[in-house]
């Protein structure tokens, strides 16, 4: 009787939400797309996929658990995703933001990977939706470097808390992609755009919810990001404390 209650209301009442990646040959982050993936839709969300160009795009190598090179050898689940022909299929075919009806969504999502940091900003299309998003009061949620696309807004965030991928955590990287191999810094375009900024200097699973504004700091927020995203979503908290 749950499973045909259960069933019944992701056909009749599931909240729709959009899904945003980078189109460039950088990439997206595959646990930032999988993970919410995974616990929005358990929870009977629809999600459809958007990126600049529309489309095919693809994930950076170092995040996909299978590669020889990896950073995420134990990410289970971007293991199963990747197993689901059905679903890596619907990241052949993303809508362009151009084309996007943002009536047609509860929320928004944006995936990080250091792609977004390339295409996602200044991206005016993306502007666009982020501002229906914000003024219909809707959730806006972003990841990683997936929150410098708040930047594309600066009258809606500034004086606005949220976190991403800090300019620390980018030169770490510096070594292994160059210098300056990003055109833009999430932390320092979000504080341009008058962001009150924060980051974990430790662990980085950092996660600041500012009223319908959710942002988590790197792939390793991407579960704890989630659930407080559904829990915002949703407007409830599972979690009792006694």
């Amino acid at each position: 009787m749950l499973k045909n209650t259960l069933t019944y209301a992701k056909m009749e009442n599931a909240l729709k939400i959009l899904f945003v990646t980078s189109s460039s040959d950088m990439g997206y982050w595959l646990a930032e797309l999988t993970h919410p993936f995974w616990h929005f839709s358990e929870r009977g969300c629809e999600i459809d996929f958007a990126s600049p160009a529309g489309g095919k795009v693809k994930y950076d190598p170092m995040s996909d658990p299978f590669a020889e090179n990896t950073w995420e050898p134990d990410d289970l689940v971007s293991k199963g995703f990747l197993t689901d022909k059905a679903l890596v299929a619907k990241l052949f075919s993303t809508i362009a933001l151009r084309d996007v009806d943002p009536s047609s969504y509860d929320a928004i999502h944006i995936v990080g990977g250091g792609g977004a940091a390339v295409d996602l900003f200044p991206n005016e299309d993306l502007g666009k939706l982020l501002e229906h998003f914000s003024a219909e009061g809707k959730v806006v949620g972003a990841i990683c470097h997936g929150s410098i696309a708040l930047a594309n807004i600066p009258g809606r965030v500034s004086g606005r808390r949220a976190t991403g991928f800090s300019r620390a955590e980018d030169a770490q990287l510096e070594p292994m992609y160059g210098k300056d191999f990003l055109p833009h810094w999430p932390q320092v375009e979000m504080e341009k755009a008058g962001i009150v900024y924060s980051a974990s200097t430790d662990v980085g699973t950092q996660v600041v919810i500012d009223g319908k504004l959710i942002t988590g700091q790197d792939q390793k927020a991407a579960s704890e990001y989630s659930i407080a995203f559904i829990h915002l979503l949703f407007g409830n908290d599972v979690v009792v404390t006694v």
